[in-house]
């Protein structure tokens, strides 16, 4: 079953004074919205919607069940399912830090059912800085509207080759180009959100960052 376009396993209830940040995310992956109940769960669909090897996800399309008797047998729905490149399936929990202890069993429990079936399964609680605040910062620009068009790709990505700053690349591409820089630097991070160019996440992103080309072909 294609559990990654399943709808949810179970409805989102709703109450007076209800605190928690609940929506909806438009992952470009999926071309499509992924629900969240948290900023967490939101901070862990981002960082999906831009890893290259995850084809497809869903917001908790399944519910697990152990029989009766088994210890800490209580039923469990998953966070996220993702379809992986290669075929395989990831079982995803989101868990704040400071409420992961407790949970160990059935974590546990968890990951030995999807190990069954030959999925994969991960707990996420969070991403560190300053990774976080530049994949926040690029996934403003991962939709349709920042896209260059199949015709301007090559140039953007001749741009920066060899690497060079992020600055230095969008005022080369706007010289060859003709178009104005603030266009052109919306095109470079639609095209760093989406893989086809790289700068090292691990540091401070700003136009002194290095920017390299990875692959001429961008998402629609």
């Amino acid at each position: 079953m294609a559990f990654e376009d399943a709808e949810p396993a179970r409805s989102v209830p709703s109450w007076k004074g209800k605190n928690v940040y609940e929506g909806d995310y438009w992952a470009a992956t999926t071309r499509g919205f992924v629900h969240h109940e948290s900023f967490l769960e939101r901070e862990y669909v981002m960082s999906a919607d831009f890893d290259a090897s995850i084809l497809g996800l869903s917001w908790q399309p399944f519910v697990l069940k152990w029989p009766k008797g088994t210890k800490g047998h209580r039923g469990h729905v998953p966070d996220y399912f993702c379809r992986l490149a290669g075929g395989d399936g990831l079982v995803v929990d989101v868990k704040r830090p400071d409420k992961v202890e407790g949970s160990e069993v059935q974590f546990a429990m968890t990951r030995e059912v999807c190990e069954e079936v030959g999925w994969k399964y991960e707990v996420f609680t969070g991403l560190p800085e300053p990774r976080l605040s530049a994949l926040t910062f690029l996934s403003g620009f991962r939709q349709d509207r920042y896209s260059p068009g199949a015709e301007h790709v090559a140039p953007l990505v001749a741009a920066f080759e060899p690497e060079t700053s992020l600055d230095a690349g969008v005022r080369r591409a706007a010289r060859t180009t003709g178009r104005s820089k603030p266009v052109v630097h919306g095109n470079v991070l639609h095209l760093l959100w989406h893989g086809v160019l790289a700068v090292h996440l691990d540091a401070p992103l700003d136009l002194s960052s290095t920017v390299s080309v990875v692959s001429a072909a961008v998402s629609p």
